[in-house]
């Protein structure tokens, strides 16, 4: 039984992100994420973007009081943004146009889970906190006026719970685990819409 579970199906992909090979047994010892070559996206082709330049915007820097944890994660939103941008988009320079990147909202977030208490509670390892990645984000085509030529924005959401046995370092693990899949999850729902409607600059 490994210390961390997925609660929601359609989000599996975080558990293999964080669990497998990496944490299969519970004594297992934890293991530094690669940052972006973890990234499933970095398996697509890059999209070809008629700009100069890229621009990043973080809106959603999230709080900082409980029960937010990013601030406690090594692994940021805006820096997984960075690494995004830089395996999906490449700049022709076939324009004096800017694309720019902007976080409307992150969040990474943490609710306590009822564990058993007593004889009970010594010999099982219930799961004690549940974990959740939200993220908003806006892409645009900017022309060098300011004026917003073309845009797309979209979102994703995961959840994984840990066992109470979990340590700092496994909850590293987890967290990076997620914001890695909400961008792979945000690339996912985003290329059909940037495809379609920003074509004109974006292929």
């Amino acid at each position: 039984m490994t210390r961390f579970q997925t609660v929601t199906r359609r989000f599996a992909l975080a558990a293999v992100l964080v669990v497998a090979g990496t944490l299969g047994v519970a004594t297992a010892a934890p293991q530094a994420f690669a940052g972006a070559q973890t990234l499933m996206f970095k398996n697509r082709a890059a999209l070809q973007v008629d700009a100069t330049a890229i621009e990043f915007v973080n809106d959603g820097i999230p709080p900082r009081d409980y029960p937010h944890v990013n601030h406690r994660s090594q692994l940021r939103f805006e820096d997984a943004a960075r690494e995004w941008a830089g395996g999906r988009f490449q700049l022709t320079g076939n324009s004096v146009n800017k694309l720019r990147i902007t976080i409307k909202g992150s969040d990474l977030t943490e609710k306590l889970l009822p564990v058993k208490k007593g004889i009970k509670g010594w010999f099982t390892k219930d799961q004690s906190a549940e974990y959740e990645a939200s993220l908003q984000v806006e892409l645009a085509i900017i022309d060098p006026n300011g004026q917003v030529l073309s845009s797309a924005s979209g979102a994703s959401n995961n959840t994984m719970t840990v066992r109470e046995d979990a340590t700092e370092a496994d909850k590293q693990q987890v967290w990076t685990g997620m914001i890695i899949a909400a961008f792979d999850l945000l690339d996912n729902q985003l290329e059909p819409q940037v495809r379609q409607v920003m074509a004109k600059y974006i292929r």
